[in-house]
C-alpha cells in the first residue's frame, strides 16, 4: 500500500474543488489499487511521511506574491524528503511555473500542450491563444504576464496530465454544495450531477451562447467579443439566472462555449449534462483527461478567429442526426467518468498511471 498525501487549501476555488472531488468520491477504488490517500490542509511534521506528496498549487497562491524564492525553497525541501508532484491548478495550458519544474518529481496540469517543447518558450499573457490574438490582431493587455519558460529540455519529461475540472457537481446545486463543503467538511454531501436532458430529446432553440466578457485581459476576452459580434443578430449572449440558463441550454441544439481564462470552461460540462452539442474553438493543441473534447466525435471545433463559426452552426443545424450523435457521444463519455459503473476504476487506473 502506497501512502499518498494531498496538500491543498481545500474547497476554496472551483479548480481545487474539482481536484479534490474525485480523490474523495473514488477513495475506495484508489485503496483497492493500493493507494492510501490522505488530504492535508497544512504543512505538519508528517507531511513528507508518504511515498508521494501531491501539492495543489493553490496552496501556495498567496506565498508567491510575498516571497517567491523562499516558497520555491520550501517546495524543494519537501521534494528532498519525498517525491513531490506539483499539481498546477491554473485554468489554461499556459500560466506555467517553469521555475518549479527543476525542484519537483513531476509537474502535472489539468490541460497540457501536446507539444511540450512550447513550454521552453514564453507566451504573451502566458496563454498560447492569447499570443495568437496578440500577434495576428495586435491585441494587447495593460499588464501582460509573461510566463517563465522551461530551461532544461530534460525537465520536459516531468510534465504530465492530472485530471480536468469535469469532476464536480455541475447541476443547479453544484455551487451551493461546494460553498457548504468548504465550511462543513462532510464528504457524504459530495455527489456528481445527473444528466439533465438526453441528447436525443426534442429541442426548440437552435443555439445558446451565454457568456461573460468582463476580463482584465483583452487578449482573453477578444475571442468572446468577436463571437458575440458574429452572433448578435441570431441570439442574446448576456447572462441570465441559473435556472433560466439551464432551461435554455436543455432546449438548445447547439451550445457555443468560447475559451475564457482557460480553454476548458465550466459551461462545457453543463453542456454535456444538458445534451446540447458543444461547439468549441479548436482544442487540437491540448491534451487533457478525460479526453472529452474530440472534434466531430464528442463536440465540434471552429477556428480561433471564429471566421468559420457560422458555417459550423449551419452544418450542425442541417445535419440533425450527425449533430445529435456528437452530442450523445459527448454526454455518454462525460457520464462514464462521473456516474458510470466503471467511473471509479477509470479514475484509479489514471491515477496509477500518473504515479508510475
Amino acid at each position: 500500500m502506497k501512502t499518498i498525501h494531498i496538500l491543498s487549501p481545500g474547497f476554496t476555488s472551483p479548480n481545487s474543488a474539482a481536484f479534490l472531488f474525485p480523490l474523495i468520491k473514488f477513495k475506495s477504488a484508489l485503496k483497492d489499487y493500493g493507494f492510501h490517500v490522505l488530504i492535508k490542509y497544512a504543512v505538519d511534521q508528517s507531511i513528507t511521511e508518504c511515498d508521494f506528496l501531491l501539492i495543489d498549487s493553490k496552496f501556495f497562491k498567496k506565498s508567491w506574491s510575498k516571497d517567491f524564492d523562499s516558497t520555491l525553497k520550501s517546495i524543494a525541501a519537501l521534494n528532498k524528503k519525498t517525491k513531490v508532484i506539483w499539481c498546477d491548478q491554473s485554468d489554461s495550458t499556459g500560466t506555467f511555473l517553469g521555475q518549479v519544474l527543476p525542484h519537483v518529481h513531476r509537474y502535472l496540469k489539468a490541460q497540457v500542450l501536446k507539444d511540450r517543447s512550447e513550454y521552453m518558450n514564453s507566451h504573451y499573457a502566458s496563454r498560447i491563444y492569447a499570443e495568437y490574438y496578440h500577434k495576428k490582431y495586435g491585441i494587447t493587455d495593460q499588464d501582460p504576464f509573461i510566463d517563465q519558460p522551461v530551461k532544461s529540455k530534460d525537465d520536459l519529461e516531468k510534465i504530465g496530465v492530472s485530471w480536468n475540472s469535469g469532476f464536480m457537481h455541475y447541476g443547479m446545486i453544484g455551487p451551493y454544495m461546494i460553498r457548504v463543503r468548504e465550511k462543513i467538511p462532510l464528504d457524504s454531501m459530495l455527489a456528481f450531477a445527473s444528466i439533465r436532458s438526453r441528447a436525443k430529446a426534442p429541442r426548440l432553440l437552435d443555439i445558446t451562447c451565454r457568456m461573460g466578457i468582463s476580463y482584465d485581459r483583452e487578449t482573453v476576452c477578444y475571442q468572446r467579443k468577436k463571437i458575440r459580434e458574429i452572433l448578435k443578430d441570431n441570439l442574446p449572449t448576456g447572462k441570465i439566472s441559473r435556472s433560466a440558463y439551464f432551461k435554455e441550454m436543455e432546449n438548445s441544439k447547439i451550445c457555443v462555449s468560447p475559451f475564457g481564462l482557460g480553454e476548458i470552461t465550466l459551461k462545457d460540462f453543463e453542456c454535456f449534462l444538458s445534451g446540447s452539442m458543444l461547439l468549441k474553438p479548436d482544442m487540437a493543441h491540448m491534451e487533457t483527461w478525460p479526453n472529452l473534447f474530440q472534434d466531430n466525435k464528442t463536440c465540434l471545433f471552429h477556428s480561433w478567429d471564429a471566421d468559420d463559426i457560422q458555417d459550423k452552426i449551419d452544418w450542425a443545424l442541417s445535419h440533425n442526426s450527425e449533430r445529435t450523435a456528437i452530442a450523445k457521444a459527448g454526454q455518454d463519455l462525460y457520464g462514464s467518468h462521473t456516474l458510470g459503473e466503471k467511473a471509479a476504476i477509470l479514475f484509479a487506473e489514471h491515477f496509477k498511471e500518473i504515479l508510475s
